[in-house]
């Protein structure tokens, strides 16, 4: 199976990091760009081929990763699907679609930490016969969450719990012929993923919460996953 990365936006939530002469994908995590950490996970779970669907600052993407990047799980081969004009999400897939040889690709955000089983996810997809597969991930509040007894007095305070609520993990897996159906511009979750959900031809693949997962929107994103980020193996 291929895999589709998106990591063409400008980072404008973590500019004071990126200073404008880096692609968000190329910040440093743990001694590797968020981009490296991810191409690994990929050959980690047995994907051979990843299209960097870029645009901004593409040429220095393909300077530093060239045709072919070693991990330590074996090479990646790489190919660059690159946009002259802003696609947004769904038109960056459409357009890379033209990469994709296999009969299922998946597509994943340039700014996601994980290190959940995504062999497994994989054949869930194929087993399952179905258009399209969505990672989610139970919500963590970004703030802390107070209970209020009736007499107004505090029972408990607990500091950014994990809320009974998924949301997009970033990780999708679609047919091939579903690829051809995305927009040429425009959000993916706006246009094919409403209408995939509409026909019932869209899955959930739960994330287990003892796996890591972050997506890298800003400084302080940065900062805690520096902090917890243990690894592919961890």
């Amino acid at each position: 199976m291929e895999a589709i990365i998106l990591c063409g936006g400008l980072g404008t939530r973590i500019r004071t990091i990126t200073k404008d002469s880096l692609p968000k994908a190329m910040v440093q995590l743990s001694g590797k760009t968020i981009l490296e950490w991810e191409l690994t996970w990929l050959r980690k779970n047995n994907v051979q081929h990843a299209i960097l669907a870029v645009r901004h600052l593409a040429a220095y993407i393909e300077e530093q990763f060239g045709r072919v990047y070693e991990t330590e799980y074996g090479e990646i081969e790489i190919s660059y699907s690159i946009e002259r004009e802003k696609l947004g999400s769904g038109g960056a897939v459409h357009l890379a679609n033209q990469f994709v040889s296999s009969k299922n690709a998946i597509i994943m955000n340039g700014d996601i930490i994980t290190n959940f089983d995504l062999s497994e996810m994989m054949k869930i997809h194929i087993n399952s016969e179905i258009k399209g597969t969505i990672a989610v991930v139970k919500m963590r509040s970004p703030y802390g969450i107070v209970e209020i007894e009736d007499k107004k007095k505090i029972s408990e305070f607990r500091e950014k719990p994990i809320l009974d609520h998924w949301i997009h993990a970033g990780v999708d897996i679609f047919a091939k012929d579903a690829l051809e159906s995305f927009p040429e511009k425009g959000q993916m979750e706006e246009t094919i993923f409403v209408e995939m959900a509409e026909k019932r031809n869209l899955i959930a693949y739960k994330v287990n919460p003892e796996y890591f997962w972050k997506s890298i929107d800003n400084p302080k994103d940065l900062q805690e996953a520096e902090k917890e980020w243990k690894g592919l193996d961890s």
